[in-house]
């Protein structure tokens, strides 16, 4: 059996090691031109802040690949063709395959910026990236950071970190509109507000970046306004890196759909990670998360499948944990207001500031998610909940009252196995 697995960071690492778990006698081809040493994305924002040195990126050594016996090629696939079951690389190299994983996650989304320097806009999603940045940086420099949700702020507070002053120019009426409700998003943007060196806009969007004849960059904003800056860098999230596939006959212009066993469309073809368009728990739909956790889960899933085994996906769930200006941001499920709508929303908040909002679907009363800012919710209990679907009658109403212990987060073990009907 030939597998071969087109990306190997989170999703990939994590099917060839379960593939080769499974199938000691197989042969596994990755494809990555970024795969040597198999390193840790999430953490190349403690390297621009000075947190980590770059080496500590690495999560494995250099014979990684060799010891799980995984054939490397440092390559870019550019097309695939299910029919014939050939993998197409730039160099026009071809793999044949028996089962094919599509684990290439997602690019950053462009920035939506005109003009002759756009192209020298800053990203901010491989080691490639930080390093380009770190070059750029120059203490008492200036810089323009083109987005405010996670991405955008990490970019912020790492160029702040390397003595830059910054302009964070948001779209949105607050910072971490994606991530946060519109009482922490506030209080994100009163924070941001008074850092010194830090300019906070919102509601407003760059339009053209041209090179300034003295050095740096011009940046025209929908306001009218100019700012000039010797740094431009975005981050504006992710899309789903599956444009290579376009005449694979894959519907893939936002994603792969799968099945339950992360199968695609073409026969042993499956997707997992930040290309697999997975059913989200909370919403009941199909949705991507694009978060490290579940493009490992996932990985492990589709390794199952892929080897044989019938192990159907339970669906994945955003969940996110931010450190924030002293403070502890958790939240799971569904918590964007674009997400939403039809929601019923309850707060808890007491005198020291302590926040805690769950959401009920309007109609069953199923808790779809929870917001908590310093109150002490833990991820696996909320996460739990939303997976169990717990309603809102489930939960005692002293416990949603309190920020420090409200529902799920003091229930006992065996109550809510109860009450979940377990």
């Amino acid at each position: 059996m030939r597998y071969v697995i087109v990306g190997l960071h989170a999703a990939g690492r994590s099917a060839c090691a379960w593939l080769r778990r499974l199938r000691p006698d197989a042969s596994i081809v990755g494809v990555d031109p970024e795969a040597m040493p198999p390193y840790a994305r999430p953490l190349i924002s403690y390297v621009l802040s000075g947190e980590l040195e770059p080496g500590q990126l690495n999560v494995e050594g250099p014979d990684f690949w060799d010891r799980l016996g995984v054939r490397v090629v440092s390559e870019r696939a550019t097309a695939l063709d299910p029919d014939k079951k050939i993998l197409t690389l730039a160099s026009g190299r071809q793999e044949p395959y028996d089962c094919l994983l599509v684990a290439t996650g997602s690019s950053p989304r462009p920035a939506g910026v005109q003009g002759s320097a756009a192209k020298e806009i800053h990203y901010f999603r491989t080691r490639g990236h930080v390093e380009r940045i770190l070059a750029a940086c120059r203490p008492g420099g200036s810089a323009a950071v083109l987005g405010g949700g996670l991405v955008g702020f990490k970019l912020t507070m790492g160029l702040l970190a390397r003595g830059m002053r910054v302009h964070l120019l948001v779209t949105s009426p607050q910072p971490l509109a994606l991530n946060v409700d519109e009482r922490v998003g506030a209080w994100a943007a009163e924070q941001l507000a008074a850092l010194p060196n830090l300019a906070l806009q919102t509601c407003v969007t760059a339009q053209s970046m041209e090179p300034e004849p003295s050095g740096g960059y011009r940046l025209t904003l929908d306001t009218g306004e100019s700012l000039t800056v010797d740094l431009v860098a975005a981050g504006k999230g992710v899309i789903p890196a599956s444009g290579w596939l376009d005449g694979s006959g894959l519907a893939c212009a936002d994603g792969l759909a799968v099945d339950q066993r992360l199968l695609t469309a073409a026969p042993e073809v499956y997707a997992a990670g930040d290309t697999a368009i997975c059913r989200d728990v909370a919403l009941g739909a199909p949705r991507i998360n694009a978060i490290w956790p579940l493009a490992v889960e996932q990985g492990r899933f589709a390794a199952w499948n892929m080897a044989g085994q019938d192990c159907p996906y339970p669906g994945g769930l955003a969940m996110n944990s931010i450190p924030l200006f002293g403070r502890h941001v958790v939240s799971v499920g569904a918590v964007n207001p674009r997400l939403t709508r039809g929601c019923v929303s309850e707060v808890a908040e007491d005198r020291q500031g302590r926040y805690l909002k769950l959401v009920f679907d309007g109609s069953s009363g199923r808790i779809v998610g929870a917001l908590g800012l310093d109150a002490a919710p833990r991820l696996g209990e909320l996460t739990w909940a939303v997976r169990r679907g717990l309603t809102r009658d489930d939960i005692p109403t002293h416990w949603r009252r309190a920020p420090l212990s409200a529902a799920p987060l003091a229930a006992r073990t065996e109550w809510l196995a109860k009450a979940a009907g377990l």
